[in-house]
């Protein structure tokens, strides 16, 4: 009834005559107070942005030439300004001789070029360029500090630099060695030397390179040229500014102009010598060439405007002419739009004016809106008191005028009723799911996100012991500890609709004492704006199954402790391990008794933490015992008297096992008990001594069982040094026997020498007498081959004796081969003739003179040739090659013969002969080749010996000089 009549007013045909649009009646008001109020704004803004922007431009062109004529020339006159005192103090004698300093004069010119950087901040070299390409200067680095280099004796070299204390001007201490320098090089070093007729600034990359690494630096350089008394110029003084210090210039500028822009400064030729950018080449540099063309131009004319990037910019070109004969050009940038800020804010100030106007405006706007809108107030607050309250009825409300107001109205009277009818859903649907909650056997709580509750089920209250009364309103956190309540707070705080769950386990006490646990899942209730408004938690009794965790708990910690203790056998073992095979590897790397014992004791307590250990070694017949190392050093077993460890040490219980313990009183250490574990040392049945170990804890099995393999390693040891001493005693023994038969040897030599020399010498005599027959002349023939036989196989023994002891001496002379080989190849071959053998020499051309000792040469060579043609069978062929190869001469004896492989190896042993069918066919002792491979090496040379395909080849490689500790040889043993 209520709504059917609201509905019969609503169709009056008066209240609908006077609808109009709700956006007509409140716009139409405030578009006319807007379109007064930007018309007066625009106006005001127009005239007054119009005037200040041409005052602007004049004042920025004025500041510009002004402030950048000055400064900028204040900081290239301070190079000038050093370089005249320089020559100043060079002309008056104040300084060193600059053309040829002395070491003394570099650390006093040093000391003055850095006292000058000090004087001058916006330098950042002073110094002086030699004519010859070295220099000597003081630098400031980029860190502020000061350091002074120099090349030696102002030439080109290796640059030495000192580093210099900032404030005082000292050294500091540190230096470095940088690489080889000479300025030389550089494209800029020949103007700087000229007198006449050139410039005195130049632009230049770097002054000169401290490493390969190092990147240009741009300096602006003042050159002063020196000469001397006749007009030489023999070096010139330098000062640079860097562009960084230049670029710190330009920025104090920009600040000082009170406008943030870009700044630079240009050579004559437009290359950037320092900026505020370091973009290159920045693209207003490109713009202004592009628009001007060239630099002078542009210094020529005003106020550039140009477009960059979408930036507008007011440029400045300023011309500055330097007293060393170099133009620069500054250019100056300023983004137009910051030289247009006051024009903002006078427009700001006219806005303010205009807003007045709108304020005004708007106020008559709100006034008539107000009138129009207070029947939506009044529908609106009909509205909120049906959401909170749920009136039953939709009470009547005149809606006005206006037409979309009177459509609300209807549309809130049909959403009232759509919304009741939802609250009676609603209501059902929430009776049945208490019933649903109040028969589950899991606790179910409700509440605020401060944790008072709101609402349990049965089975909660069952689980706690208490009524609804006491619980609904009370906090839940309350009944946990007080150092847990925080964190769940926090932790329930943290929800939000991407993650609504937070799940935990709570200990509360049960009656009988016993703690009972609760899994609890707290899933948190949102508004349609996401904040917390409700916590749903439910929760499960899970006692039994953390009473069977916790024993599972306990059993784990029960099986790691078992696997610790396993664990700390084990590494105790390989620990152990370790120590044997570091003892085995020491005893087979040393043969001295005392390093090994010292070892044994120092590696045995280390790894036993003992506070002592000993070795004592059996005395002579086996009485006694004798201390042969202790560790530490300085421990003395004084238990040794104990009368109680003296019979167990010898008693025959302890010789049946490899260890005992026994305790006795080591007084000198305060009186404490401590353990003494002793383990014998055996040689087979033989008791070498006894391992003595000692400290307070008892010893387990394992290290018992490491002390007794000790043992038997030391034991093993000290046989293995004592064998090796005694074999060492057999060594010198057989030494002295060997000398012994060498000087028997050179005894007997001498003793057969001489008889056969005097014989020899009869038969020369009766020989040369011509009343002998020609029978008489064949026998004494025969007894002079024999004689020199003798004579040579005597020799050959004192040769080898002189080369063993090393006193085989050489004297070296020049030998032109091609004559001295044929002479030789010519003496063998009636003997090659006599077996019908084919003997040929083979040189090479151009081979050099040799430097050798003839005799020893001729003798390798007729040993080579002798022996070729004995074993070469008749009409076989021999050659004899001789080449140059490296720094020496190459022989190679070859002969149509092979030698079995397995007899190749020694070949070159003393008295050794091939093994032939017959072993009187060839004579020989066996000394030849043997002789030869001593002279060889003896000579500095090399010989070597192959035999393939039915040939055998006698390489021998003998320098072509002497090496350097030849001497004048020995007398030949034939010339007796």
């Amino acid at each position: 009834m209520l709504f059917s009549s609201i509905a019969s007013r609503m169709r009056l045909p008066s209240l609908a005559s006077r609808s109009i649009p709700l956006q007509v009646a409140l716009l139409l008001p405030l578009l006319l107070a807007v379109a007064g109020g930007a018309g007066g704004v625009s106006y005001l803004s127009w005239r007054a942005g119009r005037q200040m922007a041409l005052q602007l431009a004049e004042h920025l062109k004025r500041e510009v030439n002004h402030r950048a004529e000055e400064n900028l020339h204040r900081y290239l006159q301070a190079p000038l300004q050093v370089n005249a005192l320089t020559e100043g103090a060079v002309r008056w004698g104040l300084l060193p001789n600059l053309a040829a300093p002395q070491p003394p004069d570099l650390e006093v010119l040093e000391a003055y070029f850095a006292r000058q950087l000090q004087q001058f901040p916006e330098l950042s070299y002073v110094g002086f360029v030699s004519e010859q390409g070295g220099f000597i200067t003081a630098r400031r680095h980029a860190d502020g500090s000061i350091w002074t280099y120099h090349t030696p004796g102002l030439k080109p070299g290796s640059v030495q630099g000192r580093q210099r204390d900032p404030e005082s001007g000292d050294p500091t201490g540190l230096t470095r060695q940088l690489g080889f320098v000479d300025l030389r090089r550089l494209s800029w070093f020949p103007a700087v030397l000229q007198q006449e007729g050139a410039r005195r600034t130049w632009v230049v990359s770097n002054f000169f390179v401290e490493s390969p690494h190092q990147r240009p630096e741009r300096l602006v350089l003042r050159a002063l040229p020196l000469a001397d008394g006749e007009g030489g110029v023999y070096g010139s003084l330098v000062a640079a500014l860097s562009a960084q210090q230049l670029q710190a210039f330009l920025e104090d500028l920009q600040v000082s102009l009170g406008y943030p822009g870009v700044s630079w400064l240009l050579d004559e030729e437009g290359q950037v010598v320092a900026g505020t950018e370091e973009l290159s080449p920045h693209p207003l540099l490109l713009a202004v060439q592009a628009q001007v063309g060239s630099w002078e131009t542009a210094a020529s004319q005003d106020l550039l405007r140009l477009r960059v990037d979408r930036i507008r910019y007011l440029a400045q070109v300023t011309a500055i002419q330097d007293e060393g004969g170099l133009s620069f050009y500054f250019v100056q940038g300023i983004p137009e739009e910051i030289l247009l800020a006051p024009v903002y804010r006078s427009t700001q100030q006219a806005a303010l004016l205009g807003g007045g106007l709108l304020l005004g405006f708007l106020g008559a706007g709100i006034l008539l809106s107000e009138a129009l809108s207070r029947p939506l107030r009044r529908l609106t607050q009909i509205a909120e008191q049906f959401v909170q309250t749920g009136i039953p009825a939709w009470p009547p409300v005149d809606p006005g005028p206006i037409w979309e107001v009177q459509t609300l109205a209807k549309a809130w009277q049909q959403a009232a009723a759509s919304q009741q009818a939802l609250l009676d859903r609603l209501w059902q649907q929430q009776q049945q799911y208490r019933a649903v909650v109040e028969q589950q056997t899991e606790l179910i709580c409700r509440s605020l996100p401060d944790s008072r509750i709101t609402y349990v089920n049965p089975a909660y209250l069952r689980f706690f012991g208490c009524s609804a009364e006491e619980t609904i309103g009370r906090r839940w956190v309350d009944s946990l500890p007080p150092q847990e309540r925080e964190a769940v707070l926090q932790s329930l705080a943290a929800l939000t609709p991407e993650r609504p769950f937070y799940r935990s386990e709570r200990e509360y006490p049960g009656e009988s004492g016993q703690s009972r646990w609760v899994s609890w899942v707290d899933q948190g209730i949102f508004d349609s704006q996401g904040q917390l408004v409700e916590i749903l938690a439910v929760g499960r009794e899970i006692t039994e199954q953390k009473r069977a965790q916790q024993q599972l708990e306990a059993l784990n910690r029960e099986l790691e402790a078992q696997v610790a203790l396993r664990t700390a056998k084990l590494q105790q073992a390989l620990c152990f391990e370790a120590v044997l095979r570091s003892l085995s590897g020491q005893m087979v790397a040393s043969l001295n008794e005392g390093e090994i014992l010292e070892e044994v004791v120092k590696s045995l307590a280390e790894a036993l933490h003992l506070s002592g250990c000993h070795i004592l070694l059996t005395g002579a017949g086996g009485s006694g015992w004798i201390p042969a190392c202790s560790f530490p050093e300085e421990a003395d077993p004084v238990y040794l008297n104990d009368p109680e460890l003296v019979h167990l040490l010898h008693s025959h219980a302890f010789l049946e096992q490899p260890w005992e313990v026994h305790r006795c009183c080591q007084k000198e250490k305060g009186g404490h008990w401590v353990q003494l574990l002793a383990c014998s040392l055996w040689d087979k049945q033989e008791r070498l001594g006894v391992l003595l170990v000692e400290r307070q804890q008892e010893f387990s099995e394992a290290e018992r069982q490491l002390a007794y393999q000790v043992a038997n390693l030391c034991a093993l040891a000290l046989r293995q040094a004592r064998l090796y001493e005694a074999a060492q005693a057999q060594v010198k023994e057989l030494e002295r026997l060997n000398l012994l038969k060498d000087d028997f040897l050179s005894t007997v030599s001498h003793e057969l020498r001489t008889p056969m020399a005097n014989v020899r010498m009869a038969l020369q005599m009766l020989q040369i007498a011509h009343n002998n027959s020609e029978k008489q002349q064949h026998y004494f023939a025969i007894a002079l081959k024999e004689c020199n036989r003798q004579i040579e196989l005597i020799n050959d023994l004192l040769d080898m004796q002189r080369l063993a002891a090393e006193k085989y001496l050489l004297q070296p002379e020049e030998i032109f081969l091609p004559r001295y080989l044929r002479d030789l190849v010519a003496a063998a071959q009636p003997l090659a003739q006599s077996k019908q053998q084919n003997l040929q020499l083979h040189l090479e051309e151009g081979i050099p003179p040799l430097e050798a000792d003839p005799t020893a040469l001729g003798r390798i060579l007729r040993e080579l040739l002798h022996n070729a043609i004995k074993y070469t069978a008749p009409e076989g062929s021999i050659h004899l090659r001789v080449a140059q190869e490296g720094e020496g001469i190459l022989f190679v004896c070859s002969n149509s013969s092979e030698i079995p492989e397995a007899e190749l190896p020694r070949i070159f042993e003393k008295f050794y002969r091939i093994p032939q069918s017959d072993r009187w066919k060839h004579g020989g002792t066996g000394l030849g080749l043997s002789l030869v491979k001593q002279l060889v090496e003896h000579m500095g040379g090399r010989i070597s010996v192959s035999s393939l395909e039915g040939w055998t080849h006698f390489r021998v490689w003998l320098p072509s000089a002497p090496p350097a500790a030849t001497a004048k040889s020995l007398e030949p043993a034939g010339a007796a």
